[in-house]
């Protein structure tokens, strides 16, 4: 190899070497190249929790699954987009979303809930009472109140033991606002609307400063109950006699569940994650989640 050949594979050596540190470089900085757009982009990065673990998808590919322990999943070097995210888990309805990702930024989903395909449900008890006029939840004292006026019984959430009472409890009646349980939050019905105000900042995404107001949902039928779900970022509707599960987080899209057929009112007890409503005499209790 003359000198001038060897000189020539030296630069080129150097050459190589130098974008190659370059490259490095743009990676370690969080930088990729879009063959798209044909330039480099700083990346971002995603990160979820969950109920239960699932697989997480990304347009239709799966790129991982939450951890065996936490139930979270996070990644990076995604390029500034939108995507289509989905979460799936054997017996347990998908979670989707539209999730725009900007470049150098972190988008978080901290509250995701599963639902079960099929919910396990049971008979607390149930009334021996004819002409059944009056059904009721007292949550104050954790009891359903079914019968008439010549007859009442009480039925405790937890036990199931019923009692015959005489006298119909005073039951106070939810206001216009309905306080979260973290009471940062107040949402209220909008005739088919769902509505909800940040009285608190937050401390999580999405981010809400105290006074923000947001249109969750609108519906064809109309809103006839509203609860808060325990974690204070989901809701449970009545809605055209369709108990819904209803996640307050606007991005992207909002994800809306089928949980059951209801006729008259119903009552979520956080403390055993169950929803209790009325079908006839009998006393109903729907396990939310597991």
């Amino acid at each position: 190899m003359s000198k001038k050949t060897k000189k020539l594979v030296f630069y080129i050596a150097v050459l190589v070497f130098i974008i190659l540190s370059f490259l490095v470089m743009l990676f370690a900085f969080g930088y990729r190249y879009d063959f798209v757009q044909h330039r480099f982009f700083k990346t971002g990065s995603l990160e979820l929790k969950t109920n239960v673990r699932a697989e997480v998808y990304i347009n239709d590919k799966l790129i991982g699954n939450t951890s065996f322990l936490s139930n979270s999943f996070s990644k990076g070097q995604f390029l500034p987009r939108t995507y289509n995210l989905r979460l799936e888990s054997d017996k347990f309805q998908p979670w989707k979303k539209l999730v725009k990702i900007e470049a150098g930024f972190l988008v978080s989903f901290p509250k995701i809930v599963l639902l079960p395909q099929n919910f396990e449900s049971e008979i607390i008890a149930s009334s021996s009472i004819n002409n059944i006029t009056i059904k009721r939840f007292d949550a104050e004292n954790n009891i359903a109140i079914i019968g008439n006026k010549q007859k009442l019984d009480s039925i405790d959430l937890k036990s199931g033991k019923k009692n015959s009472i005489n006298i119909l409890p005073r039951v106070n009646l939810p206001g216009a606002l309905i306080v979260s349980p973290d009471g940062n939050k107040n949402a209220w019905i909008g005739e088919r609307e769902i509505w909800v105000r940040w009285v608190n900042d937050s401390s999580y995404q999405p981010l809400k400063l105290a006074g923000n107001t947001e249109l969750i949902t609108r519906f064809s039928q109309t809103v006839e109950d509203l609860q808060w779900f325990k974690d204070s970022e989901h809701l449970v509707a009545n809605v055209g006699g369709i108990l819904k599960f209803i996640e307050i987080d606007d991005r992207g899209e909002v994800n809306i569940n089928d949980i059951s057929t209801i006729s008259g009112p119903f009552y979520y007890d956080r403390n055993q994650d169950a929803i209790f409503k009325f079908e006839g005499n009998r006393l109903i209790r729907i396990i939310l989640t597991k």
